[in-house]
């Protein structure tokens, strides 16, 4: 048995989302839908996908655009941190600033994920890590295949701290003492930009050091 994974880049922002299913019974979840809901909804019909989650690294909106369409046609459930549900509201009222938000549709979480909790895709174990600081209630998604980590750390650089509950000092924190505990060869999936890895960002990234 193996995990499959798919990136689709996804709204004005050019979010990372994630398809990730079980190869064998085509279980799967679907990470940060940031736009673009029909593509997602494409993509999932065109690989057979049963999407059972929809999992939100943090509740900015540029990470959950789509998720309540997504969720609604897959019948899925819609996982996040209970921290950053204040963030949904907040993040919205940022992006109705700069972008068009009218066909935005409100989300709302069905079941809460917090540190150590794990989310079963088919057969294969995906672990939650809490890592705040580019928001309260940032999470990464740790599976077989990688590290999903939403907007803590991206190739050479790290997640912003200037927005509400934003944390330089605890961004930092958990990058090193959560994400950088991982073996030097795991693969870091960032929500927007090219995938990395620990090793390189522990050696490299200029704001680790």
């Amino acid at each position: 048995m193996a995990l499959e994974l798919r990136c689709l880049t996804v709204g004005p922002l050019e979010t990372n989302c994630y398809l990730l299913w079980d190869r064998e019974t085509y279980s799967a979840a679907v990470i940060d839908p940031g736009g673009d809901a029909d593509r997602i909804i494409d993509e999932i019909s065109n690989h057979g996908l049963r999407v059972e989650r929809v999992l939100i690294t943090h509740g900015h909106i540029d990470h959950c655009y789509s998720a309540a369409d997504v969720a609604e046609q897959c019948g899925a459930s819609v996982m996040m941190h209970s921290a950053d549900v204040e963030m949904l509201q907040v993040s919205l009222e940022i992006a109705g600033q700069f972008y068009d938000m009218s066909d935005y549709r409100s989300v709302s979480p069905s079941e809460f994920v917090s540190e150590g909790d794990v989310i079963l895709i088919g057969q294969h174990e995906v672990k939650v890590i809490h890592t705040p600081g580019h928001s309260p209630g940032s999470v990464s998604y740790v599976a077989a295949v990688g590290i999903f980590c939403g907007d803590a750390v991206f190739a050479s650089s790290i997640g912003r701290t200037d927005f509400p509950g934003g944390s330089h000092e605890l961004l930092i924190r958990s990058i090193k003492s959560k994400i950088l505990s991982f073996p030097d060869d795991t693969v870091l999936y960032p929500g927007h930009g090219p995938s990395t890895t620990v090793g390189r960002e522990r050696r490299s990234n200029p704001y680790l050091h």
